[in-house]
C-alpha cells in the first residue's frame, strides 16, 4: 500500500465551457471598397452614355454627320462598335466588382485588365472624333471638349485596386 501525499489534495473545479469564439472575416480595406464603388459608378455611366450616344447616333445622325464631318461614312460601324463595346464593359465590369466584394482574386486581375484596356478605348475614341473634326471650313471655330471622366475613374480604379490591401484582401 503506498503512502497519501505529503501534500492536500483538493478537488478538479469544474470545468468551464467557453463559447467558441466568433469568426470575425479581416475587414476589407478603404480602397478596395472604394474601387468597387468606382466600377459601379463606370458600369451606370457606361450605360447611361451608351444608350444616349446611340439615340443621339441615330435620331441626330444629320447633325453629326455636321459636327463631325469625317466620320459621316462610318456612323453604322461605330455605332455597332460602341454598343458592343458598352455593353461588354459594363457586363465585365458588374461581374468583377461583385468578385472583387467576394475575395476574387481573379475578379481583381480581370478589372485590371478591363479597366487599363477601357483607358485605350477612351483616348483613342477622343482621338478618333478629334481627328475627324479636323477639316473644318476657312472662317468657322470649333471647340472640341475633351470628357476625361471616364479616364480618371478608370485611373483611380487601377490605382485602388493595384495596391498590396486590395491584393491581400482579393488573395483567398
Amino acid at each position: 500500500m503506498t503512502d497519501p501525499p505529503q501534500y492536500p489534495v483538493y478537488p478538479h473545479p469544474q470545468h468551464y465551457a467557453y463559447p467558441a469564439p466568433h469568426y470575425q472575416p479581416p475587414r476589407r480595406p478603404g480602397v478596395t471598397t472604394a474601387a468597387v464603388v468606382l466600377m459601379w459608378i463606370l458600369f451606370g455611366l457606361g450605360i447611361l452614355g451608351g444608350l444616349m450616344l446611340a439615340v443621339s447616333m441615330t435620331v441626330g445622325r444629320d447633325l453629326f454627320v455636321q459636327l463631325v464631318p469625317g466620320l459621316a461614312d462610318w456612323i453604322p460601324v461605330l455605332l455597332v462598335v460602341w454598343t458592343v463595346q458598352t455593353i461588354v464593359f459594363a457586363v465585365l465590369r458588374a461581374r468583377f466588382a461583385l468578385g472583387i466584394m467576394r475575395r476574387s482574386a481573379s475578379a481583381r486581375r480581370g478589372a485590371l485588365v478591363v479597366e487599363s484596356i477601357s483607358i485605350g478605348f477612351q483616348a483613342a475614341a477622343q482621338a478618333v472624333l478629334f481627328a475627324a473634326m479636323l477639316p473644318v471650313r476657312e472662317g468657322t471655330n470649333v471647340t472640341f471638349q475633351f470628357d476625361c471622366t471616364g479616364l480618371v475613374l478608370s485611373i483611380l480604379v487601377l490605382c485602388f485596386l493595384g495596391t498590396a490591401r486590395s491584393a491581400w484582401w482579393c488573395d483567398r
